[in-house]
């Protein structure tokens, strides 16, 4: 069950990056400045970074290629539903 728990928390990282990279580039974008755009884009990277390692340390799981997976699948997923054409 830990392992469904951590393939969960891990999936939602991804998508929750996607979405606040999102975010960062629309608040980019108004501002139109660049060094707007490279913190936001830094913070967007510490927040899930943080949080998926913040994840492995406390709650105790071994570190797995399937955790990295689902976080990279999370993020795929919301890209190809979020994308433009």
């Amino acid at each position: 069950m830990t392992e469904l728990y951590a393939f969960s928390v891990c999936l939602a990282l991804g998508i929750g990056g996607r979405l606040l990279y999102l975010a960062a580039t629309a608040l980019a974008r108004r501002t139109d400045l660049m060094p707007v755009t490279v913190v936001l884009d830094a913070l967007t990277v510490m927040l899930i970074g943080g949080g998926f390692t913040a994840y492995v340390i406390l709650s105790g799981v071994s570190l797995a290629p399937y955790m990295f997976a689902a976080l990279m699948g999370g993020y795929y997923l919301t890209y190809r539903l979020t994308r433009k054409n």
